[in-house]
């Protein structure tokens, strides 16, 4: 019971913000003419029942299940008999010992995390009915295959992989070292690679448009991945604890990353992008949504860095977050185009030994060059009439800041160590 309540109390404390956690107690516990004794909790005004865990936490027993379990379709309790219409949330999670499982037509919705970390278990088939699968149902267990009975209208499988009917989503893959998603696929979704440690490439194709959250968290043995150019989207926690990647391709036609996507991808070495003006336009949902905070290097190319970074004429906003972390830069030039730089855009490029500000930046945001302890002098150019708080920050290594603008800047500032010459 420790390791498995150590193991599930780590996993909500990461995960609260992405699919939250919710606990139940059982309501009912119900022997099964096989001797199996299933828990379930009143669902529909206690018309129905969902298959629940013992206890009130799912953490709070080990072995509530295990070996062969047949979930049956109604279960007569109290006089009254009930229909089994749903696996709840957790309801198996971390149950080493099940080795199978068959859920009844009956049962039209599987819950998160309802068989998360169930290592025995090797294959399911999921029946007619099941309209709804929740996030991470099946992951970090024993899982080779997935089926699903031919006549379910929202899902289908190919050699074990769940899709959704149409086989445009990619739902869950559960488990191998290498795998290619077919051309069909328009979106990966959520979870639908959570915890597949053994994962050590995945081919995507230019089909697809979306990576849901959550898609390949926790996939530690990949170690690198190309992204075609035709992902507009990466979302939340998508990448979170893949530490064993160290190379990671972004293409132009990403706009937006959310929170955490690379959050503790410790390993990586190496950001590629070839379009620096598409990259400068990416929506980063937090500091950790952009690989460059761990990888500190961008290459145009698997073989060149870019140390000399110059903003292409036509960018007019450097986002958020842009270049956060990127110690290999040495130098920046920005063009004549940008008007605006956004928040943390070069925070903590401690390589970086000159800035060139362009005359058209009539914004600088917040911090958003500190940390850049190898800056000496900084000349910010007239046509800036807007600097937020601290754009300077910790900057140890500057003397000389030239203002030659209207912007007002006051002690608030703090342009640590600098000697202003206005």
């Amino acid at each position: 019971m420790e390791a498995k309540q150590l193991k599930l109390t780590f996993l909500l404390a990461v995960l609260m913000s992405i699919v939250g956690a919710k606990a139940f107690a059982h309501d009912i516990a119900v022997k099964n003419a096989d001797g199996v004794t299933i828990y379930y909790t009143y669902m529909n005004n206690k018309t129905e029942l969902a298959v629940s865990y013992r206890g009130s936490y799912s953490s709070d027993y080990s072995d509530e299940y295990s070996g062969v379990v047949n979930i049956p379709k109604s279960v007569t309790y109290g006089g009254r008999t009930y229909s089994v219409t749903s696996i709840g949330e957790y309801a198996f999670s971390l149950c080493t010992g099940l080795t199978s499982v068959t859920i009844p037509n009956s049962v039209t919705s599987i819950g998160t995390f309802a068989f998360y970390g169930c290592s025995g278990l090797t294959s399911v088939t999921i029946g007619n009915s099941v309209t709804s699968i929740g996030s991470a149902a099946f992951s970090n267990s024993g899982l080779t295959e997935i089926n699903v009975d031919e006549n379910n209208t929202a899902y289908s499988s190919i050699d074990g992989v769940l899709f959704n009917k149409s086989q445009t989503e990619l739902v869950c893959y559960p488990g191998g070292k290498q795998y290619t998603i077919p051309n069909s696929v328009t979106s990966i979704g959520s979870s639908a690679f959570y915890g597949c440690t053994g994962l050590t490439s995945v081919t995507i194709p230019n089909s697809v448009t979306s990576i849901g959250s959550s898609a390949f968290y926790g996939c530690t043995g990949l170690t690198s991945v190309t992204i075609p150019n035709s992902v507009t989207s990466i979302g939340s926690g998508a990448f979170f604890g893949c530490h064993g990647l160290t190379s990671v391709t972004i293409p132009n036609s990403v706009t937006s990353i959310g929170e955490r996507a690379f959050e503790y991808c410790s390993g990586l070495t190496k950001v590629i992008v070839n379009d620096i003006a598409a990259w400068c336009n990416i929506s980063f949902g937090n500091y950790s949504s952009n690989p460059l905070y761990y990888a500190k290097h961008l290459y145009s190319d698997e073989n060149t860095e870019i140390t000399n970074l110059v903003i292409p004429d036509g960018v007019t906003t450097i986002k958020v977050y842009a270049f956060d972390g990127c110690t290999g830069l040495t130098s920046v030039t920005i063009g004549n185009s940008v008007t605006s730089i956004g928040s943390y855009a070069f925070r903590d490029c401690s390589g970086l030994t000159s800035v060139t500000i362009g005359n058209s930046v009539t914004s600088i945001g917040f911090r958003a060059f500190a940390d850049c302890t190898g800056l000496t002098s900084v000349t910010i150019p007239n046509s800036v009439t807007s600097i937020e708080l601290e754009p300077f920050y910790r900057c140890t290594g500057l003397t000389s800041v030239t203002i030659n603008s209207n912007a007002i800047m006051s002690e608030k500032y703090y342009i640590r160590g600098a000697k202003r010459d206005v």
